[in-house]
């Protein structure tokens, strides 16, 4: 029984779609309210095998949830809802998502999405495919298919570069850990990732890259 999660700005939408979920006997779904999310390791229950992420949660909160989701090194799987006046969808693709779609789709494609998305398989539907051909035409020139620029701050999830920062501070792991509440575990992943994103040999030399990067300097 895969155990799923749904998060979105719609309260009675998140409610339903859970409780539906949950009726299908299937799955054990629950819902959350993104304000209520934390970060790290408490964002996402442990167990969770399916997270339904609404794309337009405020402040772009939907890619910092994927991108802290991913920084856990977390084998969740995601698959976006997509409202038609989607907002962040490219940049939310783009972190690492399994799964599209349309928040207008029928339940039945919703099921057919999490079960393919749960065998392994990516879910991208036809109709959801026309919209994002169609948006790719409206962006026009200004759209482009460059990857980020190579520096320090397009490649640090906002986590690893807090991580960075109290590094610079002189703090020791288990500092970190009880500063951002999160397990010591977790920290020593951040600081594996930050190490090899810098492609630097230890902690100071990460905090001398960071600075020549300017990356401290919003801290």
């Amino acid at each position: 029984m895969k155990r799923i999660l749904v998060i979105h700005r719609n309260c009675l939408f998140r409610d339903c779609l859970a409780n539906y979920l949950e009726s299908n006997g299937k799955f054990e779904a629950t819902s959350h309210d993104h304000d209520m999310t934390g970060k790290g390791e408490n964002l996402v229950p442990s167990g969770t095998d399916i997270l339904l992420l609404d794309t337009n949660l405020p402040d772009n909160r939907a890619k910092q949830i994927i991108e802290e989701v991913r920084a856990e090194h977390s084998p969740v799987k995601i698959v976006l809802l997509v409202p038609d006046d989607h907002r962040s969808l490219f940049e939310c693709m783009a972190v690492g998502v399994q799964g599209c779609v349309l928040e207008r789709s029928s339940l039945q494609e919703l099921r057919t999405a999490i079960e393919s998305v749960a065998s392994g398989d990516t879910y991208c539907s036809g109709e959801f495919a026309k919209l994002l051909f169609t948006e790719v035409t409206r962006l026009g020139p200004a759209f482009t298919w460059a990857l980020p620029a190579s520096s320090a701050a397009c490649r640090l999830t906002v986590r690893e570069q807090e991580v960075l920062a109290l590094i610079a501070e002189r703090k020791c792991n288990k500092e970190i850990a009880k500063e951002l509440s999160v397990s010591l575990f977790t920290v020593k992943n951040h600081v594996h990732s930050i190490l090899e994103k810098l492609h630097v040999a230890n902690r100071m030399e990460a905090v001398d890259a960071a600075r020549q990067e300017n990356l401290l300097s919003r801290f």
